[in-house]
């Protein structure tokens, strides 16, 4: 505590001027206090500075999303700077700026020491630095830590308010001890409630602009409060000799602190602007087809930035369809070739250098890029010309570089970004602030309650790629700015960015996340499975999945791990029979058969009857057994490299037009093309390699037209001709045939093609990238082991080497057991069609 000036010192004091040498004489003077007043518009003044450094340092922390990482660590530097030296120092000095002493005489107005000045300005920010990172180490919002938190923040006050009146050079300060309680526990209190509110609302993430300026204003209160209930209770005594004084003059520490405000301002309208735009931007996303990435953490929570929005990137305006009555949907070929690639980036993510490169070049010269332009016929229309690409590869070119752009952003390499969702979200279904367009709310929750999206169509369209984060890639994702949230906390500002119903992207969201958290592939073993068609208009067709897992059939897993000779034997007399007639053959069959035949039969015929529950419809009873089993990828663990398959029996039945999914919640009719694209993607597919070495073929050729002639290992070059536009089907693949148990294997693939590249020459225009004649030579080449010593009197260097090489034609994508049923079930409808018009 300061000294006090003893009480007998005369009513009038000669000192000696702090700014100049004459001494002054304050008749005025009564006692050991100097009378002192307060100015109301420094009283406003301070609390407005704190105010605003509050304001600021809950903007900061509300865009923390972990302790880890130099983005977070530089948000917590800058929200403690703001708060301890804008908030809580700066609110001091101006604050004690309204203090006018003696009715202002200038010579007894209070001067500060540098020494105290400065350890009051660090003070606050090393403390609050502590308490912010503290609260920031769980998740969780928890009143302990919160309390802690707060009495840190209340102490870091109080020590900087004391610290700076220590500071006072030409006055002995002295304090009353129930103002000094009673401020700090104004500090505590209000801080406490503030920043608790505050962090209960971001862990909910419904801490909008305006519930942050109220915590804010609760905050910088218990600043300015815990400054006003101490400064009431404090005195001011004249030193016979003043210390020495910063130098630093009233109206330099308001110019300072104006400017540590100012630049706190600039920091709010930075974010305003920052949160303005990417508002625009989901309004303009909402209109336009988009690509966003969905990432679950082990506890559910969903990936988002820290603007409360899914990490995304626009593939582009719209997507041109080549008819009128095309629609860009799940089943259009594209999207098939979209879903492959997303399961196979490792085959794509070379050729993306050339997609960009590509997509600059058709820009090059024009006012609008080639896929905001007109089109005819679904091909762009460049220099008043039709182009020799169709949109459709243009938009895979779009995806693919929209996805290695949403990697960057997402600080993850391309292969690791997920796989895409087998659905289009419709977005822009529902104007800002307004009703549905076209569909009601409570036609919403009512397929809400059957798990069913029913979209109206909006005017744009949002692709996911969506994949499951491990603890350690969530820790990481955080670390670099983004955070993961609730979904039912989440949905509402998601949906209004998005402009659709939070209904309807709830039930997304779910079905996404329950498709995530269980396996998707059949167990090993025998199967019995239903393969339900449903034709659609313009000659699509539909098919029976299963509502989480979109890639399988209604099925029954039966105990046998394999069908033997005999059992095949049973099951080929069922073929062509449908259910009902199978019931009555099984159970006539039964009734004399031996006891491992009839506990086979018995099996067979309760299998039946699971699937015909399962499809719950009299439509089952129509389908017909298919003798043939098909042999169908199934799981295995993690640590086999094998291919384990299952043995899977087959009904079929072609179900009418108008016929619905049952409203059991298991399963929904689904794209058949889409169905048969995901029978290519499952884990170590051979159809991988293919589907890489055919995007290779296409997509190989979008190097730039005056590329010089090159000889590269390893890669493949087209021969491009002006007036030639074909490319060769053949590629290689590595043969495998056993060898001898001492032999190794080894693969040599060159690829040596000259790229005698010509400038093509398409009328008038200096774009064909497409097109050419792909040259290509992938050699297998198996090394035989030799004996270590040759035999005697063999010259060495005529000895035979061991090696010979292996030439062949990779083939294309092996038909599964989709493609095969599709084919079988098309021919059965064409004679049946044939046999009608011929008896009519």
């Amino acid at each position: 505590m300061a000294g006090i000036i003893p009480s007998s010192v005369g009513p009038s004091i000669l000192i000696r001027s702090l700014t100049g040498d004459a001494l002054v004489d304050f008749n005025l003077m009564k006692g050991d206090v100097v009378r002192h007043q307060f100015n109301p518009g420094y009283i406003v003044l301070s609390y407005l500075v704190s105010f605003v450094g509050c304001w600021t340092t809950l903007k900061l922390l509300h865009r923390r999303t972990s302790h880890r990482g130099y983005y977070n660590w530089y948000l917590l530097l800058a929200a403690a700077v703001s708060m301890g030296a804008v908030a809580i120092w700066a609110m001091h000095f101006i604050g004690n700026r309204a203090i006018t002493m003696l009715d202002g005489q200038p010579e007894l107005q209070i001067q500060y020491s540098a020494g105290y000045t400065g350890g009051s300005f660090f003070l606050p920010i090393c403390v609050v630095s502590i308490a912010f990172y503290l609260l920031s180490l769980p998740e969780e919002v928890q009143i302990i830590r919160i309390a802690v938190v707060g009495i840190l923040t209340g102490a870091a006050v109080c020590g900087m308010h004391y610290l700076g009146q220590g500071g006072i050079a030409n006055y002995y300060v002295s304090y009353e001890w129930p103002y000094v309680l009673g401020s700090a526990l104004i500090a505590v209190t209000a801080a406490t409630v503030a920043l608790g509110i505050f962090f209960y609302l971001k862990h909910n993430w419904t801490n909008n602009w305006w519930k942050r300026a109220l915590c804010a204003a609760l905050l910088a209160a218990a600043v300015s409060g815990m400054h006003w209930v101490a400064t009431v209770g404090t005195s001011y005594r004249l030193r016979r000799q003043a210390r020495k004084a910063s130098g630093l003059g009233r109206q330099g520490t308001v110019i300072i602190v104006l400017c540590l405000a100012l630049g706190c301002c600039i920091t709010l309208i930075t974010f305003a602007v920052i949160g303005q735009r990417v508002k625009s931007r989901s309004a303009h996303q909402a209109q336009q087809v988009v690509l966003a990435s969905v990432v679950f953490d082990p506890d559910g929570k969903l990936l988002v930035t820290p603007e409360g929005t899914l990490p995304s990137r626009k593939i582009a305006k719209t997507y041109l369809e080549e008819t009128y009555d095309e629609i860009f949907d799940i089943d259009h070929p594209v999207f098939s070739w979209l879903y492959r690639a997303s399961h196979h980036w490792p085959g794509v993510v070379d050729l993306i250098p050339r997609m960009k490169a590509h997509l600059r070049s058709t820009q090059e010269g024009q006012s609008s890029i080639p896929w905001t332009c007109e089109s005819t016929s679904g091909r762009t229309v460049l220099n008043g010309e039709e182009d020799q690409v169709d949109f459709g590869t243009t938009f895979k070119e779009l995806f693919c570089v929209a996805a290695s752009e949403l990697a960057e952003s997402t600080q993850e390499p391309l292969e690791r970004l997920g796989v895409l969702f087998e659905s289009i979200m419709f977005t822009g279904t529902i104007d800002r602030g307004q009703k549905k367009k076209s569909s009601s709310m409570d036609d919403n929750l009512s397929n809400a309650e059957h798990g069913q999206l029913h979209s109206s169509f909006g005017r744009g369209q949002l692709l996911f790629l969506v994949r499951q984060a491990s603890r350690q890639d969530a820790l990481r994702l955080q670390a670099s700015g983004f955070g993961f949230a609730a979904l039912t906390n989440i949905v509402p500002s998601l949906a209004h960015s998005m402009e659709v119903s939070p209904n309807e992207l709830s039930i997304q969201l779910h079905q996404i996340q329950r498709n995530l958290s269980s396996e998707s592939m059949l167990p090993s073993g025998v199967h019995l499975a239903c393969y339900v068609l449903r034709p659609r208009v313009h000659g699509r067709w539909d098919v029976l999945i299963n509502r989480d897992h979109k890639n399988l059939l209604p099925s029954v897993h039966m105990t046998q791990s394999s069908l033997s000779s005999w059992q095949t034997d049973i099951v080929k007399e069922l073929d062509n029979m449908t259910a009902s007639e199978c019931y009555l053959y099984l159970q006539d069959r039964r009734s004399h058969a031996e006891s491992q035949e009839e506990a086979f039969l018995a099996e067979l015929d309760n299998a039946i009857s699971s699937l015909a529950g399962q499809i719950d419809h009299p439509l089952f009873q129509e389908a017909r057994f298919l003798a043939r089993p098909f042999s169908i990828p199934c799981q295995t663990s993690g640590s086999s490299r094998n291919r384990h398959k299952a043995t899977v029996m087959m009904f079929r039945v072609i179900a009418d037009a108008h016929y619905s999914s049952p409203l059991n919640g298991r399963f929904e009719f689904g794209s058949s093309r889409l169905f048969r694209a995901q029978q290519h993607v499952y884990p170590r597919s051979p159809d991988h390699g293919a589907f890489a070495r055919q995007v290779h073929l296409k997509f190989a050729g979008l190097a730039e037209a005056k590329t010089s002639t090159s000889l590269k290992s390893g890669q493949s070059s087209p021969i491009r001709l002006s007036s030639v536009s074909a490319a060769s089907p053949t590629a290689s693949s590595i043969g495998q045939s056993e060898r001898e148990p001492r032999s190794r294997k080894r693969h040599a693939s060159m690829a040596d093609a000259g790229s005698l590249s010509k400038k093509p020459t398409f009328g008038n225009k200096a774009h064909g990238f497409f097109g050419g004649i792909h040259v290509q030579r992938e050699v297998s080449v198996d090394i035989n082991e030799v004996e270590d010593h040759p035999e005697p009197g063999r010259d060495i260097e005529l000895s035979p080497y061991g090696a010979h090489s292996e030439i062949s034609v990779a083939p294309a994508d092996i038909d599964t057991f989709a493609d095969e049923l599709m084919m079988l079930m098309m021919e059965e409808r064409r004679q049946q069609s044939a046999r009608h018009q011929s008896s009519s």
